[in-house]
């Protein structure tokens, strides 16, 4: 591992020193590509491997996730190894981890797989939010647009919104969030004269496209004002500028627990926790209490700061997700 690499570690470890970590069992200042520290990673027991990357492009990814465990393991007997998915050496792809509790990580979808057979058959808990790495011992923990979209249409059956209109701009991911809709509104019997999907290119005014539609439900990726129909995005892009969303219904995860940690980490960190570093809190704190209780990890029910949740085997992770509305640009549950 680069020697920067190492400074920015001590460097987080030093922005640690205000906050109680006697406890924590948190291993990042012996983070290596070196085969030393991943034979002991391999000889570990009752212990986590963490996957992220600490060095390269996406580091600030890697330290926010890092932050969030390090908080997540407190008062732990419980050991995290931190591996760089970004600079490692090929003895970790020559090895095998049969006494680690789990691996919780990569933070990006198309290293989940080449990480599972890494570590095969241990649980590997990705921070991925695409549903498409749930595949054996994988299972994919991010807060997804299929979670979002399921719960956005239990509440147009709850209060019998029978039609949708999706706007799609350009743009696979996009595409795919609108694929996701599309089999959704099949489940729920919408036909093709209750369901279209509108293709627009940058500039298009979709409030006026609203405006002329007798649809009783709108999805959209971009802010649209309408007085005929709801209106429903993503939260991630709603709470992102509340304000240009006012009026936007969406589906998120909230709780006390989410409250109390972003509050424990501006303090700890001096900066805002992300939406994946809320997930691999969450993973760090079930697998915890897992071990600590000796509940099985899976098909139980775990409260976390992304609400109620529970790991299925064969189709990962399930929350109890909340509906929410913009409001004077704050989210408002309804």
């Amino acid at each position: 591992m680069k020697f920067a690499t190492k400074l920015l570690l001590l460097a987080l470890l030093t922005s640690c020193t205000s906050h109680d970590t006697s406890d924590q069992k948190v291993i990042p200042s012996k983070i290596s590509s070196g085969d030393a520290y991943l034979e002991n990673v391999r000889k570990a027991e009752n212990s986590i491997a963490l996957l992220v990357p600490v060095s390269g492009p996406h580091k600030e990814i890697g330290q926010n996730v890092l932050n969030a465990c390090i908080l997540g393991n407190q008062n732990s007997k419980m050991d995290i190894y931190v591996i760089d998915t970004n600079d490692y050496s090929d003895y970790l792809r020559q090895s095998s981890f049969p006494n680690l509790k789990a691996a919780v990580g990569p933070v990006f979808f198309q290293e989940s797989h080449k990480f599972a057979s890494i570590f095969q058959k241990v649980p590997l808990f990705s921070l991925s939010n695409n549903v498409a790495a749930n595949n054996g011992h994988i299972y994919a923990c991010g807060l997804s647009p299929q979670e979002e979209i399921e719960t956005v249409f239990r509440y147009l059956r709850e209060n019998q919104l029978r039609s949708l209109t999706v706007f799609v701009p350009k743009g696979d991911f996009f595409k795919s969030v609108a694929a996701i809709i599309q089999k959704e509104a099949a489940k729920y019997n919408m036909d093709e004269e209750n369901f279209n999907v509108v293709s627009y290119d940058s500039g298009t005014d979709l409030s006026e496209i609203a405006q002329n539609s007798n649809t009783q439900a709108i999805f959209s990726f971009e802010p649209v004002q309408s007085t005929k129909s709801e209106v429903f995005t993503l939260s991630s892009l709603a709470l992102s500028n509340p304000e240009k969303w006012e009026g936007a219904i969406f589906a998120y995860a909230d709780s006390e627990e989410q409250k109390e940690f972003i509050e424990e980490y501006k303090k700890v960190f001096h900066t805002a926790p992300t939406v994946i570093s809320l997930a691999a809190y969450d993973m760090v704190k079930m697998i915890n209490e897992s071990s600590r209780t000796h509940r099985e990890m899976f098909d139980e029910n775990y409260q976390g700061t992304l609400g109620n949740f529970r790991i299925k085997k064969d189709q990962g992770i399930v929350r109890d997700l909340k509906m929410f509305k913009i409001e004077k640009a704050e989210k408002v549950e309804i």
